[in-house]
């Protein structure tokens, strides 16, 4: 076997240190992939398959994509969960003598790719590093694209589902521990860990989880974190940084600070009820259409519309801050022209969040540095229109507009209008900002018309009208003069070459000039990739002030449609009320619903408190609007906790900790659950969790079960939610039988859809009154639905039978009630009226024979 070549080995030492990551190995113009990661890069990229004779015995499998396009096959690859190790050219393959050297520069994976056209523009893409040590779970997340880094420590091991729900990562890393209860996780548990892998134990080391914060911050210690409980979170968000650091090989300047996430200070909301309030994702399709995000996002830039994402995933449960932010909407609400003038200044502005990131990333564009140009020009008019607001948000915001008008100049003076994406092959530098660049210019622009002057310039000096300049591959520049002129040739001509026909010479100025031009091109790139790199120093040395104004303008954009989503669909400003104080929305609308125009929507007021109105029982036929109604009251619940305005004429919303949902239901195969076992798993997180100051929203509670149990199990929910709990419930059902608790039952109150009924048809009229629905209209809903004529009057028939045989149930209890021949003839005579002989089968009739002839002694 022949031995490797020392490229090869090379590249098998790079590969050994990346050995999860597919590496892509830099051989001139293309990046080369070989032996199992051509194999399984090729399949992936649909690429050809080829071989290189490495010195082994059989040719190496080997593939291979160009330099220049290869971010669209690393953001392929990562896309389908892989790492890329890029391996790059560290020296010119020109001067170089024997190997080129390379190393890696860049570990590209789901949490860590940066460049904007392959992350969406409306979401984060966050990393996230789970923690696990002696049963407690700790978490940290970053987004290296806007340098957001955040740090948690979770109530509870299941509370990392909650947070995935929140923070949606992209890629997740953890520890040992971690990994191993995740393999413990079921099936279904694990699609939402497409992307996680095991980190370095050593990383999770205190001391150097701390070390590696300290570097990040500047800083001699933690002591400015403190808080005890959070130690296992700061290491958890040390070892993050550690990773983001090995794999970026950059120092991460656009991560500043790291923020702590409090439970306590905002209202939960668990995976399930973010799911089903469908606040960010569609249950249908997982799209934004349809969701409350899309009902109330009017926000005009990228930035602004992470930053409502991020809002109404955690609403605050502080008073004070929840006021903090209304008095803004209101600001901005209630002054229409600024408001409007704001808005379309906010369209010029660019995702300056990212653009951020794109500067500590190394990876900044002329054409970025126009889209921060354009950025910072919107200030003054944003702060002009702002001037006279006085909501102390509003000041804060104002304040945090750095006027950089400086750095726009500059970027202006620098940056021509229409620039390349690129800056490798030059051409973005403003003729006139600086003389060497313009002198090289213009011997590039203007090579011919120089040669030509010069030629005039030697005939005419030298009297020798043949003498000419031209240029070729091999010689370069030269004066060529005919055989009959060679005696006039003067003596600082220097001979360059003999031909039959005559002479060619060169001159210092020729030569001179010879250099400039074929060094030009090479000169003027130079000095622009110069330019740029001063200029992204200023950018650098402006990274903090222009991040605190990337988040005053999300901020301010967050408000601006807030405001302008009140205006538009006629919200309210909600009072926020301390918890154990009564809920009351007048008129309250449901934000999604009421946007679609070919229904006319139905207003409903509702009234929750601690004491005797606690528990609303809700019954009416299915499609009427229950659903409908206790999504709303969710909906504006927790829009009035972001501080947004809500869908109502008048609203009191008291603070609420958390939200339950229990709504619709589905099997879960790969969790080997059934929609009962789903169901009731979900009403067991609810029991077990829901507060005084929650708010649960249940649906259909029992119903996939027999009837029996199911009666049995939500009554006692019931009873359970009212007395235990004592949480304020929005309780849909078919159960009528739970009426009965409104008269027994301190806290419960009955309330029903209306509907109308007319020659067997019924119209929904969506209005919610006190009392209880005497029937379901299960048939008529089932034609409205298009079910078939025949089966919706056989099943009329069917139903009219059941009936009947459920009184002749009451008959046997009646008479195990009481010994009274009295009223026994008494109920046989009511019965023998009520019962319709046509209906009932030979057996049945046989049975009820039978019957009668014990209550009446034979």
């Amino acid at each position: 076997m022949k031995e490797k070549t020392d490229m090869m080995k090379h590249y098998l030492t790079v590969k050994e240190r990346y050995p999860d990551c597919i590496v892509f190995y830099r051989l001139g113009d293309f990046y080369e992939m070989f032996f199992d990661d051509a194999v399984e890069a090729s399949a992936i990229l649909e690429l050809t398959l080829t071989g290189r004779n490495c010195g082994e015995k059989e040719r190496a499998p080997m593939c291979g994509v160009p330099y220049h396009a290869a971010d669209e096959y690393i953001a392929k690859l990562v896309a389908n969960g892989k790492k890329v190790a890029i391996c790059e050219q560290l020296s010119d393959p020109k001067a170089s003598k024997g190997l080129v050297d390379r190393d890696v520069i860049r570990v590209v994976t789901g949490g860590t790719i940066a460049e904007d056209k392959f992350v969406d523009e409306r979401k984060n893409n966050y990393i996230l590093c789970a923690y696990l040590i002696g049963g407690v779970c700790s978490i940290a997340w970053a987004d290296i694209t806007t340098g957001e880094f955040s740090c948690q420590k979770l109530s509870d091991k299941n509370g990392i589902f909650d947070a995935l729900s929140r923070i949606n990562p992209a890629e997740i890393i953890c520890n040992n521990a971690f990994y191993g209860e995740y393999n413990a996780f079921p099936e279904a548990v694990k699609v939402s860990f497409e992307r996680i892998s095991r980190y370095d134990e050593k990383a999770f080391d205190g001391r150097r989880a701390s070390a590696v914060l300290c570097e990040q911050f500047a800083l001699s210690d933690l002591s400015v974190f403190s808080p005890e409980e959070n130690q296992l979170a700061l290491t958890c968000a040390g070892a993050l940084i550690a990773y983001l650091k090995e794999t970026q090989m950059h120092a991460l300047a656009n991560v500043k600070n790291l923020s702590f996430y409090d439970e306590g200070k905002f209202l939960r909301l668990d995976s399930t009820a973010v799911r089903n309030l469908e606040i960010v994702s569609s249950m249908r399709d997982g799209k934004i259409f349809g969701t409350l995000l899309w009902a109330v996002d009017k926000t005009r830039t990228s930035g602004g519309s992470r930053r409502l994402r991020q809002i109404l995933l955690s609403p605050l449960r502080d008073k004070k801050k929840i006021e903090y932010r209304q008095c803004g909407v209101e600001d901005l609400f209630n002054d229409n022209v600024s408001r409007e003038a704001v808005s379309e200044t906010l369209k010029s502005v660019k995702d300056l969040s990212r653009l951020c990131g794109r500067i500590s990333n190394g990876i900044l564009s002329p054409r970025d540095c126009l889209a921060i140009m354009q950025t910072l020009d919107a200030v003054p008019s944003l702060r002009f229109r702002l001037g006279l607001m006085q909501s102390e948000i509003i000041r804060n915001i104002f304040d945090n507009l750095i006027d950089f008008s400086e750095l726009a100049n500059l970027i202006r003076a620098i940056i021509n209008d229409n620039p390349p994406i690129l800056t490798r092959d030059g051409g973005f530098v403003r003729d006139g900002f600086d003389e060497r660049l313009d002198h090289f210019r213009s011997i590039e622009r203007n090579a011919r018309a120089i040669i030509k002057e010069m030629e005039e310039r030697e005939r005419s000096s030298t009297g020798i009208r043949t003498l000419k300049i031209g240029y070729n591959k091999v010689f370069g520049y030269y004066i060529e003069v005919s055989k009959s002129f060679v005696d006039q040739v003067p003596y600082t001509y220097i001979r360059k070459q003999t031909l039959v026909g005559g002479e060619r010479y060169i001159t210092e100025e020729l030569k001179q000039f010879e250099e400039e031009v074929l060094s030009s091109n090479e000169n003027i790139v130079r000095i622009e990739n110069e330019i740029f790199k001063k200029l992204t120093g200023v950018l650098t040395d402006n990274l903090d002030g222009l991040m605190k104004l990337a988040k005053a303008l999300s901020l301010l954009d967050v408000l601006c449609s807030f405001a302008t989503v009140a205006r538009e669909n006629d919200y309210v400003r909600p009072t926020i009320v301390a918890s154990d104080k009564p809920m009351n929305i007048v008129e309250g609308r449901h934000p999604v619903v009421e946007k679609n125009k070919k229904i006319r929507f139905v207003s409903n007021d509702t009234y929750l408190d601690c004491g005797e109105n606690s528990m609303m029982i809700i019954t009416g036929p299915n499609m009427a609007g229950k659903s409908t109604y206790m999504r709303q009251v969710a909906l504006i619940t927790l829009l009035a906790h972001t501080g947004s305005f809500v869908p109502a004429k008048e609203a009191e919303i008291p603070i609420t900790d958390r939200i339950f949902t229990r709504v619709g239901a589905s099997d879960n195969i790969m969790f080997d659950q059934s929609t009962f076992m789903v169901e009731m798993s979900e009403v067991a997180n609810v029991l077990r969790n829901a507060t005084a100051s929650s708010l649960v929203i249940l649906d259909e509670v029992g119903r996939g079960t027999s009837t029996h149990d199911g009666l049995a199990i939500a009554w006692a929910v019931v009873e359970y939610l009212t007395v235990e709990n004592k949480v304020k419930t929005l309780f849909a059902t078919h159960f009528h039988e739970l009426s009965e608790l409104e008269n027994s039952l301190e806290g419960v109150k009955n309330y029903k859809i209306t509907v109308k009924e007319t020659d067997g048809e019924i119209v929904f009229l969506r209005k919610i009154k006190r009392g209880s629905a005497n029937k379901s209209f299960g048939i008529e809903v089932a034609s409205l639905s298009g079910v078939p004529k025949a089966v919706t009057e056989k099943a009329k028939v069917v139903l009219h039978s059941l009936e009947k045989n459920d009184l002749a149930l009451k008959a046997v209890e009646i008479e195990e009630e009481t010994e009274s021949n009295e009223k026994r003839y008494s109920f046989v005579e009511d019965y023998l009226n009520e019962l319709d002989l046509n209906n009932v089968t030979p057996l049945k009739a046989f049975e009820i024979l039978n019957f009668l002839k014990g209550k009446t002694n034979g």
